[in-house]
């Protein structure tokens, strides 16, 4: 069930139907503001990090 959950959910995201909600998006060498971010419960989304 999960397998067929997910052939129909990728190729939602692949072309742009789905987008994920994006909370912040941080570098690599502020990490942990992005934890402290994340520990806040506060984030409405993902929080991406950056790596150079």
């Amino acid at each position: 069930m999960i397998a067929a959950a997910g052939e129909q959910l990728l190729p939602a995201v692949a072309d742009g139907r789905i987008r994920p909600l994006v909370d912040s998006t941080y570098s690599f060498a502020t990490a942990a503001e992005a934890g402290q971010r994340l520990r806040s419960h506060r984030p409405h989304g993902k929080i991406i990090l950056t790596v150079p």
